[in-house]
């Protein structure tokens, strides 16, 4: 009995140092994961993520993984550098081909988040096509990532074509928002895929909400149907601010638009709809458009509408005519005045006077209006950011060579 007591206890105690001597650590699934999603090594994720695709139960992350892993290979060449092209350009193909629903929605997962392998990512999701499409309209609508809502709208204008269905089998479902709606009918103009007109025109939007109505009939008009355009000027002036948003998005689009709606619309109160304007206007170039532009540049509007001014504004400097004539004066005026109460606008105006062509007709105020010498005054007397009398340091520099 003693005997076997012994054996017993022996038994037991080997079976505990057996059970000790099992590898312990990091599995090949988060060893893999982190070398590729926070290092971007590729060639070293793969051997750790195919090890998991054997051994992990949910095999769907590993799949996902290794595709963004030799599409991430190639982009950067490391498969190249390693005489591993040929293998890797036939694993990312097979594997994409491959790829079902579980496997796309965590690849959608993945690149929903920033990393250096996102680009890659995003890539090899648009090489799938309709079924990649299909899952990402599912989480556009269900708001699943709501930080990259922007990021998915892209990957569906990237898709192209093959995102026209899966978007427009969505349209008439009243579960999903009108918000959402509008979105996605707007990467079908961005998209440009004619095809889809005759769907869109069958679609009843008399008894739709407005706002969704309006991207419809402007969608229409991005495709070749033009019949809308009247209607479509007109929503510049509604009462109802997505009405607007839409109407000024199209402008762009929209030919022998009467210069003294657009100009108008850039006293709007949203800063979408400003913004659209401002771009419209870069494309139905006008000189009367630039004094109430370069307004915009002290007004409430935020960061992005203003980086849409200064960018039209530049494009009229390129011009080879007077559309810019009188800009440096206003701007300069702008400041003089001390009409630019932010400091980080104040900026934006003195780097966009640096413009070579409004640096020249600096000079030419030099002689008639002494432009440099109340520009220089007002730099000493009022302004008080460091980093503007920086700005405009360098920029008396210029119009002093």
């Amino acid at each position: 009995m003693k005997n076997y007591k012994i054996l017993s206890l022996f038994l037991i105690l080997i079976t505990i140092l057996g059970c000790n001597t099992k590898p312990k650590g990091p599995s090949h699934l988060s060893v893999g994961k982190s070398k590729l999603i926070k290092s971007g090594l590729a060639l070293e994720s793969i051997n750790h993520l195919k090890e998991a695709e054997k051994i992990e139960e949910d095999r769907s992350e590993a799949r996902a993984l290794l595709v963004i892993a030799y599409s991430h290979g190639l982009a950067t060449e490391a498969a190249k550098s390693f005489k591993r092209e040929a293998e890797f350009i036939e694993e990312r193909k097979n594997r994409i081909a491959a790829m079902d629903d579980t496997e796309i929605n965590k690849l959608i997962e993945i690149i929903s988040k920033q990393s250096q392998v996102q680009k890659s990512g995003l890539n090899a999701l648009a090489e799938k096509g309709t079924e990649a499409a299909v899952q990402i309209v599912d989480h556009i609508v269900k708001k699943s990532y709501p930080d990259a809502q922007q990021i998915l709208l892209s990957l569906l204008i990237q898709i192209g074509p093959d995102a026209v269905n899966p978007i427009l089998d969505r349209i008439n479902d009243a579960q999903i928002n009108s918000s959402e709606k509008i979105k996605l009918i707007s990467v079908i103009g961005d998209i440009g895929d004619k095809t889809a007109l005759e769907k869109l025109q069958s679609i009843d939007t008399e008894t739709m909400n407005s706002a969704l109505r309006m991207e419809i009939l402007t969608t229409l008009y991005r495709l070749g149907d033009e019949k809308h355009k009247s209607e479509i000027t007109k929503g510049l002036t509604s009462d109802n601010v997505g009405v607007r948003r839409a109407s000024a998005k199209a402008m762009r689009d929209i030919t022998n638009v009467n210069e003294n709606i657009l100009i108008s619309s850039l006293k709007d109160t949203d800063t979408l709809v400003v913004s659209n304007i401002a771009k419209a206007l870069s494309v139905h170039k006008t000189k009367n458009a630039v004094k109430p532009l370069a307004d915009i540049l002290k007004s409430q509007h935020g960061k992005s509408t203003k980086q849409a001014v200064i960018n039209t504004l530049t494009d009229y400097t390129k011009v080879k005519s007077d559309l810019s004539r009188g800009l440096a004066k206003h701007l300069a005026e702008m400041l003089i005045n001390q009409e630019v109460s932010n400091a980080e606008d104040r900026v934006r105006v003195v780097q966009l006077l640096k413009n070579d062509s409004l640096v020249k007709q600096l000079k030419a105020l030099r002689l008639v209006d002494d432009i440099d010498s109340r520009l220089y005054d007002y730099s000493q007397k009022y302004e008080d950011s460091s980093f503007v009398k920086t700005e405009l340091n360098n920029l008396f520099e210029q119009i002093r060579k």
